[in-house]
C-alpha cells in the first residue's frame, strides 16, 4: 500500500473511532510508525487530510452502491443489504465524527450533505421504479413523494431531540424504519420476500 493510502486509511479509522477533533496528525504518525513530518509532507494540514478522507469515502461508497445493485437478485434484497451495511456503519462510527465534521468543517459538511442527499433521493427513485417493474412495490406509488418521505424519516434518526442516543439504540431504529417502510410500499409478493429475508 502506498504511503498516501496508508495515511488516509489510518486517519479515517481514527476519525471514525474518536471523532475528528480528538485525533492529531501526531496520533496518526505514531500509529503508522512514521514521523509527523512525513504526514505533513503528504498532506499540508489536517483540513486537507480530512477532506481527502471524505472524498475517498464517497468514492468507496459509490462503488459499493453499484456493486450491491448489480449483485442483488431483486430490489428488496438490495434494500436489506444496505440496511445491514448501514447498521454495521452505525455501530462502527462514533457519532462525534459527524458532529465534528459539521462544526469544524462546515463548508465540507454542507457539500457532502447536499451531494449525499441528492444521490440517495436518486437511488430511492431508481429502486422504487425497479421495484414497481419487478412487481414487488405497489404501482400506485408517487415516486417523488415516497422518496422524500423516506429521506425525511431518515433525518429523524439523527435528531437527538426525538431519539436521544442515551435512550435509544439508533441501529435498531434504523432497522425498524427500513422494514416498516418497505413493507408499507410492497405488494403481497414483496412482503413474502421481506418475510423470507427476515426469517
Amino acid at each position: 500500500m502506498e504511503l498516501r493510502e496508508r495515511i488516509i486509511e489510518e486517519a479515517t479509522k481514527q476519525f471514525f473511532q474518536y471523532g475528528i477533533r480528538n485525533v492529531t496528525m501526531d496520533d496518526i504518525a505514531v500509529s503508522l510508525g512514521m514521523s509527523k513530518r512525513t504526514v505533513y509532507e503528504t498532506f499540508k494540514d489536517k483540513g486537507t487530510l480530512v477532506e481527502t478522507c471524505i472524498n475517498n469515502l464517497t468514492i468507496r461508497e459509490d462503488k459499493k452502491v453499484a456493486r450491491v445493485v448489480s449483485e442483488s437478485a431483486n430490489v428488496i434484497e438490495a434494500i436489506f443489504v444496505f440496511m445491514r451495511e448501514g447498521t454495521k456503519a452505525m455501530n462502527a462510527i462514533n457519532p462525534v465524527f459527524f458532529k465534528d465534521l459539521e462544526k469544524l468543517y462546515p463548508r465540507l459538511w454542507k457539500r457532502v450533505d447536499t451531494e449525499t442527499k441528492a444521490k440517495r433521493l436518486n437511488l430511492s427513485a431508481r429502486f422504487l421504479e425497479k421495484g414497481i417493474k419487478e412487481g414487488f412495490f405497489r404501482n400506485d406509488l408517487n415516486i417523488e413523494i415516497v422518496s422524500k418521505l423516506f429521506h425525511e424519516q431518515m433525518s429523524l434518526l439523527i435528531d437527538e431531540t426525538i431519539f436521544p442516543r442515551d435512550k435509544y439504540n439508533h441501529s435498531e431504529i434504523f432497522q425498524n424504519m427500513i422494514i416498516n417502510f418497505t413493507r408499507g410500499i410492497s405488494t403481497s409478493n414483496g412482503i413474502q420476500i421481506i418475510d423470507k429475508i427476515l426469517e
